[in-house]
């Protein structure tokens, strides 16, 4: 493993750290416009998260194939034996820190990705009710409820029979 392998590898590393920090910051404003229910900007941010993850689709896919050219597979073991190869101890530890600043970035990414989802899902919920009560239906008349257990349906019981 060559000097450049490496500084070829970190180049994507921090291509990677700057592309996760767009989608974070993307979706701080999705999480804005979801809980202002901007159906434009949704849709906007939407697409502009589906860039980005196709950008960090093909960076991620670079790094992989970077590895695979050095007889490394794309996983946490196989990174360390990258790193361990490194002859030049402040290059490595400068390698080292960008890696873990793009897990680290990752890592708070699905957080805020997680966050973004239960709003959504929330808010699916509560426009599920509102049509149901404006089609003359009780909202609480389900069969089922989230976790499949029996739900608060009048009709229970005839149905249960059958």
């Amino acid at each position: 493993m060559n000097i450049e392998q490496q500084t070829a590898f970190d180049t994507l590393t921090l291509k990677g750290i700057a592309l996760l920090i767009a989608l974070k910051d993307t979706l701080r404003l999705e999480l804005i416009a979801l809980t202002a229910r901007e159906l434009a900007e949704i849709i906007e941010l939407s697409k502009r998260k589906n860039n980005i993850l196709i950008e960090f689709s093909e960076n991620t896919f670079q790094r992989s194939t970077l590895l695979q050219s050095l007889n490394l597979a794309s996983n946490k073991e196989n990174i360390g034996v990258f790193f361990s190869r490194c002859q030049n101890l402040a290059a490595k530890n400068k390698y080292l820190a960008n890696w873990a600043t793009l897990e680290d970035t990752l890592r708070l990414t699905i957080d805020a990705n997680a966050i973004n989802e239960q709003v959504l899902k929330k808010s699916q919920k509560n426009i599920d009710t509102i049509l149901s009560i404006l089609q003359g239906k009780q909202a609480n008349n389900i069969l089922y409820d989230a976790k499949g257990d029996k739900g608060d349906y009048a009709g229970q019981s005839r149905i249960g029979k059958a």
